[in-house]
This record gives C-alpha cells, sequence and structure tokens, in this order.
C-alpha cells in the first residue's frame, strides 16, 4: 500500500510539480481511499519523505543490479552512466525527485527530513561507482569530486539543457565528462 501510494505521488510531483500536487491528487492517482493515505501518511511532509525514500532506495538499487549485469571492463564506468543517464534521469522518478529537492531548498522542515536520506544516498551511489573505477589512497578525494560534479553536471544538463531540449548536446557533454572522470582516476 504505500509503495502504491508513493509510486502515486511521483506520478502527481512529476506532471504537476510538488506546490501543484496535493493529498486528494496523490489519492486518486494511487486508487486509494483518503484514510488509506493518511493511515500511512498523517500529513504531505510525510508522504514527500517517504516517496523522497522510495526514489532514493530505487536509485541504489537500480546501480547495484546494473553494476551486476555490466562487464568490468575498461568502459564499465562509462557504460554505467550512460546507462543511469538513460534509464533514470530522464524519468518521471527523477523528476519527481528533483521536485522535491528543489522545494526541500526552501522548506527547512522538509530539508531537516530529507537532506539525512539524500546524504546516505550519495554514499550508497558513490560506492557503487567508486567500485568501476581505480581508487587509491592519493587520489580518493579526487574521486569523491569527480563523483559529485558528475551528479551535479547530470541534474543541471537535465534542468537546463533539457528544457532546450538539446539531446545531441547532453550526450556530448555526458561522454566528454566520463572521458575525463576515467582519466582522473
Amino acid at each position: 500500500m504505500r509503495r502504491r501510494i508513493c509510486e502515486g505521488a511521483v506520478s502527481c510531483l512529476s506532471t504537476r510539480g510538488y506546490h501543484g500536487t496535493s493529498i486528494k491528487q496523490v489519492v486518486n492517482a494511487a486508487g486509494v481511499s483518503l484514510g488509506a493515505l493518511q493511515h500511512h501518511f498523517p500529513a504531505k511532509d510525510d508522504l514527500v519523505e517517504a516517496t523522497a525514500e522510495f526514489l532514493l532506495s530505487r536509485s541504489v538499487k537500480w546501480f547495484q543490479r546494473a553494476k551486476h549485469n555490466i562487464d568490468q571492463d575498461k568502459n564499465a564506468f562509462g557504460d554505467m552512466i550512460r546507462r543511469s543517464w538513460r534509464e533514470q534521469f530522464t524519468t518521471d522518478e527523477y523528476g519527481a525527485l528533483l521536485e522535491i529537492l528543489v522545494a526541500a531548498r526552501t522548506n527547512a522542515t522538509l530539508r531537516h527530513r530529507i537532506a539525512p536520506k539524500l546524504d546516505s544516498w550519495r554514499r550508497d551511489i558513490e560506492a557503487e561507482l567508486r567500485d568501476l573505477l581505480p581508487v587509491n589512497d592519493n587520489n580518493a578525494e579526487a574521486l569523491e569530486a569527480i563523483l559529485t560534479i558528475g551528479r551535479c553536471m547530470m541534474t543541471g544538463l537535465l534542468v537546463h539543457d533539457g528544457l532546450i531540449g538539446d539531446t545531441k548536446h547532453m550526450r556530448k557533454v555526458i561522454d566528454a565528462w566520463i572521458d575525463l572522470a576515467s582519466s582522473a582516476s
């Protein structure tokens, strides 16, 4: 039931945005009663927090599955990043997460609830990607910076170039970043 409600919230957030999403809309999208939603999520912040956690958890699981299925060769890192762009960043799920993150920027209560989950997600994702790039004591900090820059770059590309609709440019930038990240490790 919680998953179904979170999926309904994702649908609403990705199409209507954070401020345009109401509990009633989530109830309709999830196909549940108001009482069922409120049993699991008494307030909108509870629902949004659970939805963010749901999306971040799915992202970590995606990386774990993808890493397991990817060939562990010199192209593994680039293949993973390109797949992540196609299968994660350009989805309604990421759009919903982006809405939550933007709302948390100015909503202190929401930020307080979301920030620890986002930090945990960051550490988990970096651990998955770190296995695809050689890490030693000399480059651990540089690798962390590279992965952070990559995460920020992909979000920025989605927002800026996604609005423009320049998918060719986005792929070019991602490929260039993969080359830089691979050579820096």
